[in-house]
């Protein structure tokens, strides 16, 4: 009896160590195979931003830096790359800071050339008609209000208002605002345009860092 016991321990004992190399050789393995995914996406060095930048604003040196980000290949043709050259360049929507910059937000700088349009819209879809040259707004677009097949979409991201445009009321000294003249990009322009005379436009005004917005289009399905 006293042999069968022992040749029992022994077999056990074994087993044991098996396990605990199997374990160890696992955890080895998977170690292994994390760094190697780790190595295969490099990081890359791209333009960044260092402060929040407003739309159609001119790069300067001090507006970005460069940082190392680890990108895929898939998107890192997205981003400007460290080689390319973008002080001088214009941006074609608001920037927060830190962003990555995309390149298909920077445009060439055209000879100092700049754009403006004056967008009609009431007060009631303005903030009450409190804008003042200066602000940052964001603006929105309706199409086919009242109809299943409606959307609203952001046109612009912390758009300068450079002017306030208002009429007489009723009474003398009564305005009230009719539309805001904003800087905007040739990207843009006609994209505005055209919502200006077929969807019914909205006004918010941006308070803080321009940031960004997440949902850019929203539809009547969306609610149902």
């Amino acid at each position: 009896m006293d042999v069968a016991v022992t040749r029992r321990h022994a077999r056990g004992s074994w087993v044991n160590v098996r396990t605990a190399l199997g374990l160890i050789l696992f955890c080895a393995a998977l170690i292994a195979g994390q760094r190697m995914l780790e190595g295969a996406q490099t990081t890359v060095p791209v333009w960044s931003t260092v402060r929040d930048l407003p739309q159609d604003h001119v790069l300067g040196p001090g507006d970005i830096e460069l940082v190392e980000a680890k990108l895929p290949a898939s998107v890192l043709t997205r981003y400007v790359p460290a080689e390319q050259a973008i002080v001088g360049s214009i941006l074609t929507r608001a920037v927060g800071v830190g962003e990555l910059i995309a390149a298909d937000w920077v445009s060439a700088a055209d000879s100092g050339a700049s754009r403006s349009m004056t967008i009609p819209v009431a007060p009631e879809h303005a903030v009450g008609g409190d804008l003042r040259p200066g602000d940052r707004i964001d603006v929105y677009a309706t199409f086919d209000p009242g109809d299943i097949r409606a959307k609203t979409s952001l046109l612009l991201r912390g758009a300068e208002v450079l002017q306030v445009v208002t009429a007489g009321g009723l009474t003398l000294g009564d305005e009230a605002l009719v539309g805001v003249t904003v800087g905007i990009s040739p990207e843009d322009s006609a994209r505005v345009a055209f919502a200006v005379r077929t969807a019914e436009i909205d006004i918010v005004r941006v308070v803080g860092a321009v940031g960004t917005v997440g949902t850019e289009t929203v539809r009547a399905e969306d609610f149902e």
